[in-house]
């Protein structure tokens, strides 16, 4: 067996303990050694004791864990804001990365981390994980492949209720900016649900590492709770090829529903629905009447870790890099340049729940949103709700700075 891969923990709250509990257990598999955990705010985690008994040094930030050490490959799962700021200097000391999703707030950090990665001569992944399970990536060679056909129309819907504790988890939930004016852009488009928008891209990539873009795109943002972004969005794109998305997605509603996909194709219709008969399992079902599963995409979540560790060793492409994941970031800033921000009426705004951690929802949005999803529309589209507001076009051909689509 070759050497463990060492590696470096870039914040171990929240998400992050998901990367910190396998290398805490024994033996986990994993053929890696952590050497180094970077968090501010280390003091205060539940596995504090486990760390200091493994001797597993503690780091502020990582200026002072490249003082006198390094990894061949740090995880990052930090705030938005952070994720090109660490990425890039990780890099720049030589460390491969892993960075959760989203790959950022705006395009132009998202360029700067994949021109660091080239300079760097290192790779820097993003973990949307369901680019890396092998259900996507089974489906992606069938699609590459020919046999599903050539694409129509793919569209997604999630309604996930989120309460005021959400919003008051952290200091930039919810927000456009940070304290410090640094654009985080947080959203259910760009982080709760951002693996479902992605994906689509990503399925429709010409190989299986790389994703389709978007040409232009047209979107609504509505708002509920008391944040400065929006909670609910909808927004329709045109791939560079020509193909439609369609993506809904809302925290203030009152019901869970979804991840729903409906990817259709020539030849065949690709769904995914967690309320359906088989939760969460990618199935295609032909023109001939045949059927195919591909399994669910979410089992391994720590498949995106191994994946890494693996192109470490071997110097083979991860399956989703910055570059890939770019799509996602470029429609979440075209979406925010294409309309401002409507408030949900008052009247329509309900309450419940416990003092303190209530869910704010808006009346009947799950079924609004249903019903925009099964008629591959927007709301404004639908000609009976008179708060809907549209939004313009964003040609995004040329897109490369937010706010505004160009480097100023």
């Amino acid at each position: 067996m070759s050497e463990p891969v060492t590696v470096a923990l870039v914040g171990i709250g929240g998400y992050g303990a998901n990367y910190l509990k396998p290398f805490l257990q024994e033996p986990h598999g994993l053929n890696a050694r952590l050497v180094a955990v970077i968090d501010p705010f280390a003091a205060s985690s539940p596995h504090l004791a486990a760390l200091q008994s493994r001797q597993i040094p503690l780091f502020p930030d990582l200026a002072a864990f490249y003082a006198a050490h390094t990894a061949e490959l740090v995880v990052i799962s930090t705030p938005i804001a952070l994720h090109c700021p660490q990425t890039c200097e990780a890099l720049a000391h030589g460390s491969n990365v892993l960075c959760e999703k989203p790959v950022s707030a705006t395009i132009q950090d998202a360029l700067a981390m994949q021109a660091a990665a080239t300079r760097a001569g290192r790779f820097a992944a993003i973990g949307y994980q369901w680019s890396f399970s092998e259900a996507v990536q089974k489906l992606k060679r069938d699609i590459l492949a020919g046999d599903l056909g050539a694409p129509r129309q793919l569209r997604t819907m999630v309604s996930w209720p989120r309460s005021a504790g959400y919003y008051k988890r952290n200091n930039w939930a919810g927000a456009q900016q940070t304290a410090n004016g640094t654009w985080v852009l947080d959203s259910p488009i760009n982080n709760a649900t951002a693996h479902y928008l992605h994906n689509m891209f990503f399925v429709l990539g010409d190989t299986l590492s790389t994703s389709a873009r978007p040409r232009s795109l047209q979107g609504e943002l509505y708002r509920a709770n008391p944040i400065t972004n929006f909670d609910a969005g909808a927004v329709r794109i045109t791939t560079d090829k020509g193909v439609e998305l369609l993506f809904l997605s809302a925290h203030p509603v009152s019901e869970v529903i979804g991840p729903v996909a409906r990817y259709t194709f020539e030849k065949a219709v690709v769904t995914i629905d967690e309320n359906s008969a088989t939760p969460g399992v990618f199935v295609a079902r032909f023109n001939d009447g045949t059927v195919r599963d591909y399994g669910s995409p979410g089992h391994d979540v720590l498949g995106k870790l191994r994946q890494c560790l693996d192109a470490v060793r071997s110097g083979a492409p991860v399956c989703c890099d910055v570059a890939a994941a770019t799509s996602q970031t470029l429609v979440v800033n075209g979406l925010q340049d294409s309309t401002p921000i409507t408030p949900f009426p008052a009247e329509l705004i309900r309450r419940m729940g416990e003092p303190g951690d209530e869910l704010t929802y808006v009346q009947d949005l799950h079924t609004i949103l249903t019903k925009c999803y099964e008629r591959g529309v927007l709301p404004s589209e639908l000609g009976t709700l008179s708060w809907a507001r549209a939004g313009r076009r964003i040609d995004l051909g040329q897109y490369n700075h937010f706010p505004g689509g160009k480097a100023p």
